[in-house]
C-alpha cells in the first residue's frame, strides 16, 4: 500500500494528465459537442477539488532536495558557530595574557609548547624558543596559573621542559596565608602533596600554595596549588596535605621563561652539606 501511494504521489501530474487524455479522446469520439461542454465544467471543477484536495502530499524529490540544501547550511552555520567561539576564545585568552605579562616583575620569553615527551616516567614538554631567544639551562617556566618546571636543555630554536609532575622534583613552598613552609611533590594521580607539616600548624582548605624565598631554582610567589584536603597520617607528627594544582597540565599551550639563573654559589653549597650528610651516614 505503501508503495503505491509513493507511486502515486511521484507520478500525480503524469497520471492526472494521462486520465484526461483518455477522457478527451473518448468524448471525440462522441462527437456531441454539448454533452463535451457540460463534462468538461465537470472535469475543470473536479481537476480543482484534486488539486486542493490533495496539496498538502509533498513533492519527494523536492523534499529531498530542499532537506539537503537545509544540510549544507546547517553545516556551515555549525562551522561558523565554531570559529566564531574559538575566536571569542583566542581573545579572551589574549587578553588574560596580556593582563598578566604588566603584572610580571621579572624578565621572561614567551614560548609556545610544541610537543610532550615522556621518558623513563619522567613527562618532559617542548618549548619553540632557545639558545637563540636567551633561554638557559636552569630557568624556570611558568604559565599564567602557576608553576610548570624547569629548563633541562636547550637548543638553538627550542629547550625542554621538566615539568614539576615528577616523583624526583621537590619544591621549596610556603602558605601564602600563614606563611607555613613545606616542600611540594608529586606522588602521581591529580594532586601534588604539601610534606613536612606538623598537625599543630595552622593551614585551611583553600589556601593558596606558592614558591618559597628559600628555593634557589623558582622564584618565590609564583602559585603551584591549592589546598583541597588535610588529614593526620596515622602514627606520625604530620599532616598529610594534598594540593589542586593551579595549572592544567592537560591543555597547557602557552608559557612563560623566567630569565633568571639560580645562583651557582647557593648551588654549591647546598651540594657540600647533602655531601656532608651522606658521609655522616655512612660512617
Amino acid at each position: 500500500m505503501q508503495k503505491l501511494f509513493n507511486f502515486i504521489t511521484r507520478y500525480k501530474i503524469y497520471l492526472t494528465y494521462l486520465a484526461l487524455t483518455v477522457v478527451s479522446l473518448s468524448l471525440i469520439s462522441l462527437g456531441d459537442s454539448g454533452k463535451i461542454g457540460g463534462f468538461r465544467s465537470i472535469v475543470i471543477g473536479s481537476i480543482g477539488w484534486f488539486q486542493s484536495t490533495f496539496s498538502w502530499i509533498p513533492n519527494p524529490v523536492a523534499l529531498k532536495n530542499e532537506n539537503q540544501a537545509l544540510r549544507d547550511l546547517n553545516l556551515k552555520l555549525s562551522s561558523d558557530v565554531t570559529k566564531m567561539q574559538h575566536s571569542l576564545l583566542e581573545n579572551e585568552r589574549l587578553r588574560e595574557i596580556i593582563g598578566f605579562q604588566k603584572r610580571l616583575n621579572y624578565s621572561y620569553e614567551t614560548a609556545e609548547i610544541v610537543g610532550r615527551v615522556t621518558t623513563d616516567m619522567r613527562y618532559y614538554v617542548t618549548i619553540n624558543k632557545g639558545a637563540k631567544s636567551g633561554i638557559e639551562t636552569g630557568m624556570s617556566v611558568r604559565s599564567d596559573a602557576g608553576l610548570v618546571g624547569l629548563i633541562v636543555a636547550v637548543t638553538n630554536n627550542y629547550s625542554a621542559v621538566e615539568l614539576i609532575t615528577n616523583r624526583n622534583v621537590k619544591i621549596s613552598a610556603k602558605n601564602l596565608r600563614s606563611g607555613i613552609y613545606g616542600i611540594v611533590d608529586w606522588e602521581g594521580g591529580n594532586y601534588f602533596y604539601l610534606n613536612n607539616i606538623p598537625r599543630s600548624f595552622d593551614i585551611k582548605v583553600g589556601d593558596l600554595i606558592a614558591t618559597s624565598n628559600f628555593s634557589n631554582k623558582y622564584p618565590d610567589d609564583i602559585p603551584i596549588g591549592e589546598i583541597v584536603r588535610f588529614y593526620e597520617e596515622k602514627g606520625g607528627q604530620f599532616l598529610k596535605v594534598l594540593l589542586k594544582p593551579t595549572v592544567n597540565f592537560s591543555t597547557l599551550e602557552q608559557v612563560f621563561v623566567v630569565k633568571k639563573i639560580p645562583d651557582p654559589e647557593r648551588n654549591e653549597l647546598i651540594k657540600l652539606i647533602e655531601e656532608k650528610f651522606r658521609a655522616r651516614r655512612t660512617n
